[in-house]
């Protein structure tokens, strides 16, 4: 049905006409959805019609536009009288600066018409369809939360409501109860998720679905319910629709993070072999803007960093190799961003380190390289510190010709200032051990008391920093301080043999490098 087919006699449009100043509208035939109008750049209509016939009114705001959908016989005339009002309002809100006084004037007069229809009105749902979105145009108080929440949950049974206009007011109604409160509580959180829901429900294009899956997925996340957030993501992975593969890639993302984020709580081999295993798989879709890229392949590499120093019992096979490779491709990336340079020159160069591979004397050249440049960027960075001063004395072990500055007691210097800055004595309890191990061995090769007694001092360091942090200590922390204290004394024994020129067998002290890596993604 065409526009002029509303207007009865030229009269009445040009009545309409000085009241709404000449607005024209174009509509294609009538149909109940929104994507079916077509206005003309930068105008509205507000079409009045007698009082025998129904009114039509198109307003826009966003993707509102709401008009009368049926036509149940007159409707009385005091509340049509009071919509044109409240329409017309609208119309002039929506496209001439929205104004605060003609939202005032919309909410009082679909107000006013609300109150004077009942509930058998034929244009009732328009009423209450266009007073929802004048609401949610103003400072939400309860008040008019709870109307716009009877309002909509009476329209969610109308047949006409449009999908695009359900969509909006579900995803601001859960906006509003994510960010009521800093902290919002569990009821506001319960009523967030509900309308999440309902934006995924209303969703027609695949693009919103996909959204509101994410949402609803981060909201169990940050509750900690891991299980419902992995069976939101996992759902909608496999119901992709057949060719979206940036949707696909989309929802492979957002569950290697959620692995990684399980992993962070719950410390699971299970779930960090999970992360590396999505990770991966991420990476070979391959549709990727190089700024998501780098991020996964840095992630990807720093999770099997990660697995190579909590499970040193896991059979790596070529995953080391791959960690260097997927550091290399993220090099190859560079976006220009100065933080992400240094994280990747940071995991490279933990990679090229790494006991667990074995590196060559260039790889670990290459490292120490790596950590200096990045040093230049983080000053005391106290993992940074201690990953260099690792290097270090790994390269010292290699033999060989080094550069000037790399020796065994620069590493020992980057290690105690890695403890000046530190203030987790689990990890300062790791890092005395290493200085000691590198006094140790120093000894062991020179019979030197100096050295010794140094060694002897970190190990009581060791375990003095570790008995610090008791109250979060395990089995495995009881039986490191135990070994740090006895290799206190078997380091004294030596000493006092050597001071007494004794060659009797005895207890002989033996170093054991402890790992120091971040222990997190």
């Amino acid at each position: 049905m065409s526009a002029t087919a509303f207007i009865s006699t030229a009269s009445k449009l040009d009545q309409f006409n000085k009241a709404s100043s000449s607005v024209k509208v174009c509509i294609e035939p009538r149909s109940r959805s929104l994507v079916h109008l077509t206005l003309e750049p930068l105008k509205v209509a507000a079409l009045v019609i007698a009082a025998t016939t129904v009114v039509f009114l198109v307003a826009r705001m966003g993707n509102l536009c709401c008009w009368p959908r049926s036509g149940q016989g007159p409707a009385p005339a005091d509340a049509t009288k009071l919509y044109e009002m409240g329409a017309l309002a609208w119309v002039r809100y929506t496209e001439r600066g929205r104004n605060l006084a003609d939202l005032s004037e919309t909410i009082q007069k679909v107000n006013e018409a609300l109150e004077a229809a009942g509930m058998d009105h034929p244009q009732r749902n328009d009423i209450l369809l266009i007073l929802i979105f004048a609401l949610l145009e103003q400072r939400l108080d309860q008040s008019s939360l709870e109307r716009i929440e009877a309002y909509f949950g009476e329209l969610e049974g109308w047949t006409d409501l449009g999908n695009d206009d359900a969509r909006a007011i579900a995803e601001r109604v859960a906006i509003y109860y994510q960010s009521c409160n800093q902290a919002p509580s569990d009821s506001d959180l319960d009523r967030c998720l509900s309308y999440y829901t309902k934006v995924r429900k209303y969703s027609d294009k695949p693009e919103d679905w996909a959204n509101a899956n994410l949402k609803i997925a981060t909201l169990h996340q940050n509750r900690g319910q891991f299980d419902k957030a992995m069976g939101v993501i996992e759902n909608a992975k496999s119901a992709c629709p057949p060719g979206r593969r940036d949707l696909l890639t989309v929802m492979s993302i957002a569950k290697f993070k959620l692995h990684q984020v399980r992993w962070e709580s719950t410390r699971s081999s299970e779930e960090l072999e999970k992360a590396i295993i999505e990770g991966e798989a991420v990476l070979q879709i391959d549709l990727m803007v190089p700024t998501e890229c780098v991020g996964i392949l840095v992630s990807v590499a720093r999770c099997i960093l990660l697995q190579s120093e909590s499970s040193p019992e896991v059979e790596l096979g070529g995953r080391m190799e791959n960690a260097i490779r997927y550091a290399r491709q993220a090099v190859g990336l560079d976006t220009g961003d100065e933080r992400t340079r240094v994280e990747i020159g940071f995991t490279l160069a933990d990679a090229l380190s790494s006991r667990r591979t074995q590196p060559n004397t260039q790889q670990l050249d290459e490292a120490i390289g790596l950590y200096r440049k990045t040093k230049e960027v983080l000053e005391g960075d106290a993992q940074l510190l201690a990953n260099l001063a690792n290097a270090i004395s790994f390269r010292c072990e290699k033999g060989e010709v080094v550069e000037d500055g790399i020796t065994v007691q620069s590493a020992v210097e980057l290690y105690e200032e890695a403890l000046d800055v530190s203030d987790d004595n689990k990890w300062n309890s790791r890092i005395a051990n290493n200085i000691a191990c590198i006094y140790l061995e120093k000894a062991n090769a020179t019979k030197d008391e100096a050295d010794y007694e140094k060694a002897r001092e970190n190990y009581l360091k060791a375990a003095n920093y570790l008995e610090e942090a008791a109250e979060n200590s395990d089995h495995g922390e009881a039986n490191d301080i135990s070994y740090y204290r006895d290799q206190a004394e078997i380091v004294r024994e030596t000493i006092e043999k050597l001071k007494k020129g004794s060659d009797s067998p005895g207890r002989k002290p033996t170093p054991k490098r402890k790992l120091t890596g971040r222990g997190s993604l």
